[in-house]
């Protein structure tokens, strides 16, 4: 009888222990799943290494599935026996496992949002919880028998899922000693004095500016003068056709020349692409880039730019670089050690509770100014005679207050053209400033048009937004805009023209072949 009692309690256990092990990666998306994914981005846009981050990944996936085996038990006991079975009568007790499986939506939804896998609005934890729980409530007040195999066919299906851990645990291990490069944030390599005034290309790339919503439907009120100003002075292109969606496809396509239909990244976080859907994957080749064609013509370069590990792609083509790359949230960070990541979630949680400051996170107010101070270094470096700067303008979600000036979270994504615009003549002014900006060549320019349809249901959509997008109408036209030196008139080309030709026609400014708008005009004719 002994011996029958201790196999029926190690097979409850490790019923538990799987159960609890599903339970736990139900806990858990927002810490594991961008480094289970297959596409390896997380690493590409994260500053490397991040093998402790990794690590304590490990950790806290199992300390949640010993406690979510510990929870199980604890549930089964509160219950009473038998109760996950049909009840004959409605039992207050049963209705633990509803909370259970509440917390457990709850607490998925919450992961998947910050993994960036969910972003409709009407998403939340909250709300999670509470229809999971009114669902399963009904059922325990309309027909107790169904709800008690509602809660058996729940945990039979976390049961199987359970059986996961096999596969999740050993990949997080070894993601969490995979050697990975130390990148550098910023670097600036010795560069001789330029001779001045000298030739100079200044690349700005505002990140999902809309051509449509800043010239031809532009928000009524909405007051844009550096780039009325630029325009009138310059040659616009008002039939762009774009060249993609996502930002770490496009931007490589146009250093590249090649269009970029899919991509991913190894697990040192170097760029893999397909030119189509199908075709084989290639390594991005920095040798063939904008960057290395201009310094074969003795220029030299340099980068300033979000989200694209610019100074890893580009080490050995860049003069001087600067990238802003997804940051971990809890103080996690790469310079930590695995057990200061480890507890530094709790020691901020507590330093929350007892209203004291640890490593205060960054405002929006700062991370902005660090942007623009690292952007306005590098187009006001006269060393640098072919720069391009990525700035994360007018990308939703709001985080600027036009009637206020300030910059907070919140606002809409015409708030966000206003500081874009903001932000372009404070840069322009700068840029005037220079020895060379008489020789200086400026194109502006966004990697794709404002993307209606991804942020329309997203975290952060406005009415504001609703109103000027048309209720939900997209014009795909990205910006471009190209002002020589010397020139003061305003042209407009109509015609379509590939937003990928701009490698061409970068690389012939740079190679002095394309230097006024009469010779733009006779090659966006070609197109």
């Amino acid at each position: 009888m002994r011996a029958e009692s201790t196999k029926a309690g190690r097979s409850l256990w490790a019923r538990f222990s799987i159960e609890g092990a599903g339970a736990a990666l139900l806990l858990a998306p927002g810490l594991i799943w961008n480094q289970l994914s297959g596409s390896h981005l997380d690493l590409y846009h994260r500053l490397l290494p991040i093998t402790s981050v990794v690590r304590v990944q490990v950790l806290d996936v199992a300390v949640l599935w010993m406690f979510a085996a510990l929870v199980l038990r604890t549930l089964e006991w509160a219950a009473g026996r038998g109760g996950t079975s049909p009840p004959a009568r409605r039992d207050f007790r049963i209705l633990v496992w509803a909370l259970w499986f509440g917390l457990l939506a709850a607490r998925t939804i919450a992961g998947l949002i910050l993994a960036q896998v969910l972003s409709w609005q009407q998403l939340s934890a909250g709300r999670a919880f509470v229809l999971m729980v009114a669902i399963l409530l009904a059922m325990w007040l309309i027909a107790p028998p169904a709800y008690g195999l509602a809660i058996r066919g729940l945990r039979f299906v976390i049961l199987l899922f359970g059986f996961s851990i096999v596969w999740v645990l050993p990949a997080l291990v070894l993601a969490g000693f995979a050697h990975q490069p130390h990148d550098q944030a910023a670097f600036r390599k010795p560069a001789a004095a330029a001779k001045d005034p000298h030739r100079r290309i200044v690349w700005l790339l505002f990140d999902e500016m809309s051509y449509d919503q800043v010239f031809d439907h532009r928000w009524p009120g909405l007051a844009l003068p550096n780039l009325d100003r630029l325009r009138a002075q310059s040659v616009a292109f008002s039939g762009v056709q774009p060249d993609g969606y996502f930002t770490e496809r496009i931007i490589p396509s146009l250093f590249l020349g090649k269009p970029i239909a899919d991509a991913r990244s190894t697990e040192a976080g170097d760029l893999l692409y397909q030119t189509a859907r199908g075709t084989p994957w290639t390594t991005f080749d920095p040798n063939a880039s904008l960057f290395a064609d201009a310094q074969r013509n003795g220029w030299t370069t340099g980068v300033s730019g979000d989200y694209n590990p610019y100074c890893r792609m580009l080490e050995n083509q860049l003069d001087s670089c600067s990238m802003r790359l997804i940051v971990f949230g809890e103080h996690l960070s790469r310079d930590k050690t695995t057990w200061r990541n480890f507890i530094a979630p709790a020691q901020a949680g507590w330093a929350r509770a007892m209203h004291e400051r640890f490593e205060p996170a960054p405002s929006e107010a700062e991370i902005f100014a660090g942007m623009m101070t690292s952007v306005r270094e590098l187009v006001t470096d006269d060393r640098i005679d072919f720069a391009f700067a990525h700035l994360y303008l007018p990308h939703p979600p709001g985080f600027y207050d036009r009637k206020t000036g300030k910059v907070a979270i919140g606002g809409s994504y015409i708030d966000n053209l206003a500081l874009a615009d903001r932000s372009l003549g404070d840069l322009l002014q700068a840029l005037a400033q220079t020895p060379s900006a008489s020789a200086t060549t400026l194109i502006v320019s966004s990697d794709h048009s404002w993307r209606v349809g991804l942020w329309r249901n997203a975290f952060g959509w406005t009415r504001e937004d609703e109103l000027a997008s048309g209720h939900g109408h997209f014009d795909p036209r990205p910006m471009l805009i190209v002002r020589f030196p010397g020139e003061t008139a305003s042209v407009e080309i109509a015609r379509p023209v590939p937003l990928l030709a701009m490698h061409d026609m970068i690389g012939r400014m740079i190679a002095g072949q394309m230097s006024d708008a009469q010779q733009l005009q006779a090659w966006a004719n070609k197109q």
